[in-house]
């Protein structure tokens, strides 16, 4: 019997229904990720991985060798203020011929202290426990025309401050940004080694020192049996090395004076 067109109209309808582009759709499988997003997603993950590593040697390194705390930067406006306001002040006047002051930086990062000590003058030595960072302030100083290490203006030392020969008795002034933790073992290397007049400068952290207790001024001061060798002191000298506070600066600069009475 031959279809009705009642039949008819219903397969035809039910082809287009199988035939739409909503059951294509549904029976297609899942597409697979564009290139852009796989690119994208790749090249976070390589960036992330990229600044995780460039930034070990500033977080890690240090705490591995027993510093406490990961390299952080004083502003250069600062360095400025302490170079030309500060220091001027307390530095004795020096006679005339007389050699250029001498500048150590404990721990001298990027070598901006060195720069500005070297363009005012200083005999600027640095010493930086980070081989990164180290290396990075030989090219800061190369890029300011101090050409270590054939420049007598600027010394540059990659190591351990409390192995290293740094001349320390030979020093005018003395630059840190430690940790507290440090502070004990500085004032008595300070104490053992300084040369008399010497100026230490510490950035946010300050020497250990008892308070005077013969005298109601805000100085504090400090005396301790010296029994090191060093340009400072002799072994077994009964002298006293005095550190007295000058000024704790609106940067937060904390200066001392080192004061060795001649035996």
């Amino acid at each position: 019997m031959p279809p009705t067109n009642i039949d008819a109209n219903t397969a035809s309808n039910t082809s287009g229904i199988n035939d739409s582009p909503t059951t294509a759709a549904i029976s297609t499988a899942h597409p697979e990720p564009s290139a852009t997003n796989s690119f994208i997603f790749y090249g976070m993950a390589g960036t992330v991985g990229l600044l995780t590593l460039a930034s070990l040697p500033f977080l890690v390194v240090p705490m591995l060798k027993g510093n406490a705390l990961p390299y952080m930067n004083i502003p250069l406006a600062k360095y400025k203020n302490l170079f030309d306001k500060s220091l001027p002040s307390h530095l004795q006047r020096r006679r005339p011929g007389a050699p250029p002051p001498r500048f150590i930086d404990l721990g001298s990062g990027f070598g901006e202290s060195l720069v500005s000590a070297a363009q005012r003058g200083y005999v600027a030595t640095g010493v930086e426990l980070n081989p990164t960072l180290y290396l990075l302030s030989i090219w800061n100083v190369w890029r300011h025309r101090l050409w270590w290490p054939f420049d007598a203006r600027v010394r540059l030392v990659c190591g351990d401050m409390w192995k290293q020969d740094l001349r320390f008795g030979e020093q005018d002034v003395i630059l840190m940004f430690g940790v507290q933790s440090l502070m004990a073992r500085l004032t008595a290397k300070v104490q053992a080694e300084a040369k008399n007049d010497a100026l230490v400068v510490l950035y946010r952290f300050q020497l250990t020192l008892p308070a005077s207790s013969s005298s109601s001024s805000p100085a504090e001061v400090a005396g301790e049996r010296v029994g090191a060798k060093g340009k400072g002191g002799t072994e077994g000298s009964n002298t006293k090395a005095v550190i007295e506070l000058l000024e704790v600066s609106e940067e937060e600069f904390s200066v001392y004076r080192v004061h060795r009475p001649i035996a």
